[in-house]
């Protein structure tokens, strides 16, 4: 394909329908504030038109796309292009992010091969377009998650005249999780609203929107996670999707090198997450599944296996995961639990609800005198002390029983018989 023809008569008589339909499913997610200020950095045909060749696309233009994605889920959170660059009414700033968001796609598939269906390309750009509400409410959920940082309650608030100790007295956290459960912020408000504080939403979610990178950088997963499918959107049976070679990937790598978290474009992640200090590394994996409502410190989420099977950790919602903490195989971490800081989970260990694993814990399976050790299996509102260690080398699977207590420091191995055994 040449490089006139990425934007020829035939390409605009395709998108048009497309853009039409995809407009006018996007008006009502708009509020005229949020249109008022939303920043739509345009791009010259040519540009978007000139082949990369074998080395993939030109970054400086994939950083523009993702920014132009990032203000349609967050008007005016990312650009402040020149007056003369900006797409002021909605249907000029979608149309801009379509062309610009399918010469992404097309180079893509150039990349890897001399020719592409350009059908299948445009209607995959419109599938992610499409799903623009349902990014824009995810987007939405992940700063609001991110309030459960207790550095929301900066200076400036404290400044206004609410006292340290008193904001220090509140369990802000559960109020939170609640409104993430109801998926209205309404709980949150209402709490806000017996302390006198109505006001700090507002400013709370300013602050996010502005400054803090997880909720970006896990907006970046969504759009390479959507490049990778290749079922239709849920209410568009009619768009046909197909995995976009490369340029997840380049996605991926590019939120590595803003924010330092490595995650895998096909892992799949639930909504209303909080990345705490990504700066410091957060890694996921290709096979990895993450809930919602988590709250995630820097942390490595990896495999052991070199074949293509589940190989990294299922986290489910509601977890919490800290500091330093690495989880790797096919790790199963059920709601509602918390891995302390330091901590070292790996091979066939299945942790059941509301456990709380302490700081610097080692639970793993290992290939001893058996090359197929059993799993680990802790039950439910299981507490494990700090420092403990957890192992299992025989083939019979290792029970821990719901609510049992392992006090810090404590060495346990598997009896031969799938009980604890502690080991002085």
């Amino acid at each position: 394909m040449s490089e006139t023809t990425l934007f020829d008569v035939s390409y605009e008589e395709r998108k048009q329908p497309l853009l039409t339909q995809t407009l006018e499913r996007l008006r009502p997610i708009y509020s005229q504030s949020e249109l008022n200020v939303l920043r739509i950095d345009g791009m010259s045909r040519e540009g978007l038109a000139q082949r990369s060749g074998r080395g993939f696309v030109n970054r400086d233009i994939l950083e523009t796309v993702l920014g132009n994605l990032l203000e349609c889920v967050a008007p005016g959170s990312h650009n402040a292009p020149h007056l003369h660059h900006q797409k002021r009414e909605l249907s000029e700033a979608i149309e801009e992010v379509a062309d610009q968001l399918y010469a992404m796609v097309t180079q893509s598939f150039l990349a890897v091969t001399d020719e592409t269906d350009l059908d299948d390309a445009l209607e995959t750009t419109f599938a992610l377009l499409w799903e623009l509400p349902r990014l824009k409410s995810r987007a939405l959920w992940n700063r609001f998650a991110s309030l459960k940082d207790p550095a929301v309650w900066d200076a400036y608030l404290l400044h206004t005249g609410i006292s340290r100790e008193k904001i220090a007295a509140i369990d802000f956290r559960s109020q939170i999780d609640t409104a993430i459960q109801e998926r209205t912020f309404e709980p949150y408000q209402d709490f806000l609203g017996t302390l006198n504080l109505a006001t700090v939403l507002d400013y709370q979610l300013q602050l996010v929107v502005s400054t803090y990178p997880g909720w970006r950088v896990l907006f970046y997963h969504d759009v390479a996670y959507a490049l990778t499918r290749d079922e239709a959107p849920e209410d568009n049976p009619n768009l046909k999707r197909v995995p976009v070679p490369l340029l997840p990937r380049a996605i991926s790598e590019l939120g590595g090198r803003y924010y330092q978290a490595d995650l895998h474009p096909e892992t799949q992640i639930g909504d209303a997450n909080f990345l705490e200090h990504p700066h410091r590394g957060v890694t996921t994996g290709q096979t990895g599944i993450i809930g919602s409502g988590c709250v995630i410190y820097p942390s490595t989420f990896g495999g052991l296996s070199v074949k293509v099977k589940q190989r990294h950790p299922i986290i489910g919602d509601f977890v919490e995961v800290g500091t330093d903490t690495s989880l790797l195989g096919p790790v199963q971490i059920a709601d509602h639990s918390t891995i302390g800081t330091n901590t070292e989970i790996y091979g066939f260990v299945e942790i059941a609800q509301r456990c709380r694993i302490g700081s610097s814990v080692v639970i793993g399976t290992i290939r001893g005198a058996s090359d197929h050790p059993g799993r680990i299996y802790i039950g439910e509102e299981v507490r494990i002390g700090d420092g403990t260690v957890i192992e299992n080398t025989s083939e019979m699977d290792l029970i821990i029983p719901n609510r049992a207590q392992i006090p810090a420091r404590s060495h346990v191995a598997n009896d031969g018989f799938g009980f604890p055994r502690y080991i002085v």
